[in-house]
């Protein structure tokens, strides 16, 4: 049942996060609502990390990457950013960075951890799969990167090529990201279907 829960959690931010865009696009909801799927997605992931502590050391450290991300989402609704990177102010593409790397340890550590008990198992096809969803999500995240680099470059009031260039990069992070999401939920349903949990 531990896997469930990031199974559950990528599935929640996904299609939760899906209903509440359609709200804030639309002016129904506040932009801090956008926040909601993610921060019940961080919860499911550190229950799952917690649950996971006493078959593997590593996902102790992904429960800490978890805490954190939790607070981070709390951190972002309570002072929301706004969603275009070229009219973020210093501060927001500060916040946006460590996100970015709260969140990549905390895949890591699940990618890992799933990986180190595939190898003990003797299950090497799910642990090859747990090595390229983590590559699969670091060029996802330096996707994002280059759109936040490139959109401190962009003038939101004269519109340049840097402009051009984020948004592009936004849009490729876009659709990878959602690639990503679907593997990630299928990487977690193998991991429960297929491991067997035992302490270590």
């Amino acid at each position: 049942m531990s896997f469930m829960y990031f199974f559950l959690g990528f599935l929640s931010q996904w299609v939760l996060g899906l209903v509440t865009s359609a709200f804030t696009t639309s002016g129904l909801a506040e932009p801090w609502v956008d926040q909601i799927p993610s921060l019940i997605g961080y919860i499911l992931h550190f229950i799952g990390f917690t649950k996971l502590k006493p078959v593997h050391a590593v996902f102790r450290k992904g429960s800490i990457s978890a805490l954190v991300m939790v607070l981070l989402t709390i951190a972002q609704m309570l002072i929301p950013i706004d969603s275009a990177l070229t009219s973020q102010p210093w501060w927001g593409s500060v916040l946006t960075v460590i996100v970015i790397l709260a969140e990549m340890f905390m895949i890591y550590y699940l990618c890992k951890g799933i990986g180190e008990l595939a190898a003990a198992q003797q299950l090497s096809k799910l642990k090859e799969i747990a090595t390229r969803r983590w590559r699969l999500f670091i060029y996802c995240q330096v996707t994002i990167a280059l759109a936040l680099l490139t959109s401190i470059l962009a003038n939101p009031n004269e519109p340049n090529a840097w402009a051009v260039v984020a948004g592009v990069f936004s849009i490729v992070y876009i659709v990878l990201n959602l690639i990503v999401y679907i593997l990630l939920l299928t990487l977690t349903w193998r991991a429960h279907k297929e491991l067997s949990l035992y302490s270590s």
